[in-house]
């Protein structure tokens, strides 16, 4: 009987069914074998660990009952304050019976001794003897080299004065008197045959283990030696007040093997299921191919014969060959397109960088028509050039070559259609790692409104990418021009502004718009100031601070340089150096961390002119503290002022008291709170009271903020304590005096 196409293609995927069924059966079974094994291990860990906190626990007893008895009998307390006949026999009798109700008490004890340092003299269940006379001389010169008292002993061998064999016992060793004696010890020896006793009545032999390991690492008990059979150790825990280590397990016997077995037939099963599957696929597969290959024939003889007659004879398979031939087809039709699109991409840069150079403009109209970068559009009136720079090489260096990459295709796409949102063609390249050009095509002539509206377009552009992509760049605008021979003239006036990236700032675009020429750096100018700075400076004047300000203000006036203000600004560290090197090992490490990794990097790292301004600002104000402190030059008055104006600029802060003025300005509390009484005839706290009710007024009269953001402003914690001083220095609260103030 024939079959339907549809009874083959059901016959083809049966065995599918079976493999996947096979499978699932198999993972089950494994999974359930697994989960077995862990709640076998987790159920012996549970028996470990009570085994290890049974015996920790009846040790710690017998340790505590014998120190118990040691403290409430003061029988022992005379045994060390008096030796040899002066210790009578009824208070030796006493310790003996006492010990052997101890040994009779606790069933572990071996034995007791207590032995007495300043005789060495040793009085043991059995009566005194001398310890030279013992075999606990070792021992006993052991534990008196000690300089920690230490836990339980490892295994050791123990024999009794009238013993005549020794056995294992462990042992513990304590100072008397308690807790840090000098005067001798007390001994309790416990029996490791006792103690297996003890283990043994809470381990079930015949299906588990159990082996303990003092703290040596010797073998103290070990139940699976009395088996031949295999082992398999499933948990290991370890007792930290002794010191052992108790290792437990299964003893390895059918059930194990049965499990063994069952795992291998469901392998095996698997595996035979596997075989078959395959094998039928095979033979399925082939009887169903015969029609597409009589198919295949057909279409092989269609194709013509050429090159790709040796694949065809090599290949047998028609339908693999044409489904390469097309995979083929398809690749080189997408090399192309790539290649070809990576050559014009390196062709238009190519191009772009001529252009802003300057640089073979003689076919640069030809090149323009061939590689099209204005896209269709090439009749323009005029051309301007912005030239933007990433202001930190650190925020490319944090991402990837991958991620750079993306960034920077970004950002030209991205300018590119902002200025097409304003109806300009732009043409965005990066020139270099961190600069980008934009060439603009301009339709109409400038007018005189067109340098602002260039200027507040690169603002945009500026504004867009430092919200949307995080990322700051300084624009510089270059002049507009006509030809496009001159081009290059507009990028150099652009560049030439970002070598102005200080004075300029880089929050906001900065713009080439008419400049004269730049005459050459006039150092003398500035050098007058740095004078004065570093006089005031040395004479201890507060007006220092103001020549600073002069010196940046006339940086950004006279729109120098970055590599210039780096310059005089080094020229003015010097000078300072030169003025105040000597005086102190203090200022001079002070002047040492300038260099490499110090100050003069941080500037040279800096984004603009303010953020240059708080650096020295703050680095000076330091060493100005340093070199008042250490000089003494300056008087209270000058001192108070220089605290009352961190207070003024630092009252915000909820940890401003005394102590922190003293560790800022490296005085006493005492001597703060003195100065304030002189200067203002009153404490630093009603100064600092005064000062911040004064601004929360302002805040309360100018703001709707809350009562709660009010106080965290002016420094208090909350808003309990701000009213409670409000009220106390203006008689009302502050509630009261936004309502007086605004009804």
């Amino acid at each position: 009987m024939k079959r339907s196409w549809y009874s083959r293609m059901l016959f083809s995927y049966f065995p599918v069914f079976l493999l996947v069924v096979s499978v699932l059966i198999f993972l089950a079974f494994m999974i359930i074998t697994e989960l077995s094994r862990s709640e076998t291990q987790k159920a012996n860990y549970i028996s470990t660990s009570y085994i290890a906190d049974t015996v920790e626990r009846t040790l710690s007893d017998a340790q505590f009952s014998v120190l118990d008895e040691i403290e409430n009998n003061y029988a022992y307390n005379d045994f060390f304050d008096r030796s040899g006949a002066a210790f009578a026999d009824d208070g030796s009798y006493e310790i003996v019976q006492s010990m052997n109700r101890l040994a009779e008490r606790i069933s572990l004890i071996d034995s007791i001794y207590i032995y007495r340092s300043k005789d060495r003299q040793v009085l043991s269940q059995s009566g005194y003897v001398d310890l030279d006379l013992t075999h606990e001389a070792a021992y006993i010169d052991q534990i008196s080299q000690q300089q920690v008292q230490s836990g339980w002993s490892p295994v050791r061998l123990y024999q009794p004065r009238n013993a005549k064999a020794e056995y294992p016992v462990v042992s513990l060793a304590r100072r008397l008197p308690i807790p840090l004696g000098s005067d001798g010890y007390i001994v309790i020896n416990i029996s490791v045959y006792r103690l297996e006793r003890l283990v043994e009545g809470l381990t079930n032999g015949e299906l588990s283990f159990v082996r303990i390991k003092d703290s040596a690492g010797t073998l103290m008990y070990d139940s699976s030696q009395a088996s031949g059979d295999g082992m398999r150790k499933l948990s290991t825990i370890q007792a930290e007040s002794l010191g052992w280590t108790f290792e437990s397990g299964l003893r390895a016997g059918r059930l194990f093997d049965w499990i063994s077995v069952i795992s291998y037939v469901w392998i095996v099963i698997g595996l035979v299921t596997i075989s078959l599957g395959v094998l039928y696929i095979i033979y399925i597969t082939r009887r169903n191919y015969r029609p597409i290959k009589q198919l295949m024939i057909r279409i092989q003889a269609l194709q013509p014969h050429g090159k790709n007659e040796p694949a065809a004879a090599a290949n047998p398979d028609e339908l693999a060959l044409m489904h390469t031939a097309l995979d083929s087809l398809v690749q080189l039709t997408t090399d192309y397109e790539r290649e070809r699109y990576e050559n014009l991409m390196i062709q238009r840069r190519q191009l772009f960088l001529d252009i802003m150079g300057g640089e073979r403009i003689k076919d640069v109209q030809d090149r323009l028509t061939a590689l099209d970068p204005f896209e269709g559009t090439r009749e323009f009136e005029a051309f301007v050039v912005f030239a933007a720079e990433i202001n930190t090489a650190e925020e490319l260096k944090v991402l990837s070559r991958q991620e750079q990459n993306l960034l920077k295709f970004a950002l030209t796409h991205v300018i590119s259609d902002l200025m097409a949102e304003k109806q300009l063609q732009a043409w965005s390249e990066w020139v270099s790692g961190q600069r980008l050009a934009v060439l603009i095509g301009l339709r109409r002539q400038p007018s005189e409104d067109s340098p602002q509206q260039l200027l507040e377009l690169a603002k945009g552009c500026h504004s867009w990418i430092l919200d949307n992509l995080r990322l700051s760049l300084t624009f510089g605008v270059g002049h507009s021009v006509n030809r496009m021979q001159d081009i290059h003239l507009s990028y150099t006036a652009a560049a030439g502004v970002l070598s102005h990236r200080l004075a300029l700032g880089t929050e906001i675009a900065a713009v080439h718009m008419d400049r004269q020429e730049e005459p050459g750096l006039q150092s003398y100018k500035y050098f007058d100031n740095f004078t004065r700075l570093v006089r005031e400076f040395r004479l201890s004047g507060e007006n220092w601070r103001s020549r600073l300000e002069e010196i940046l203000s006339s940086f950004r006036k006279d729109r120098l340089k970055d590599e210039e203000i780096y310059m005089l600004l080094e020229v003015m560290l010097q000078a300072l150096e030169q003025e105040l090197k000597g005086i102190s090992e203090t200022l001079d490490r002070q002047f040492a961390l300038t260099g490499n990794g110090g100050l003069q990097e941080q500037i040279r790292k800096s984004k603009d002119l303010e953020e240059i301004r708080e650096l020295l600002t703050g680095w000076l104000n330091e060493t100005y503290h340093v070199y008042v402190s250490v000089n003494e030059l300056k008087s209270h008055r000058v001192m108070i002022k220089e605290v009352k104006h961190y207070i003024e600029g630092n009252y915000a802060n909820p940890d401003l008291s005394l102590n922190h003025l003293s560790e800022r300005f490296q005085i006493s509390g005492k001597y703060a709170s003195y100065l304030f009484k002189e200067e203002f005839n009153m404490k630093f706290v009603d100064f600092l009271a005064e000062l911040r009710i004064r601004k929360a007024k302002e805040l309360l009269d100018n703001t709707q903020d809350s009562i709660q953001d009010i106080a965290l402003q002016i420094g208090y914690a909350n808003a309990i304590t701000f009213g409670r001083v409000f009220k106390r220095v203006t008689g009302m609260t502050p509630g009261d005096h936004r309502k007086l103030n605004h009804p």
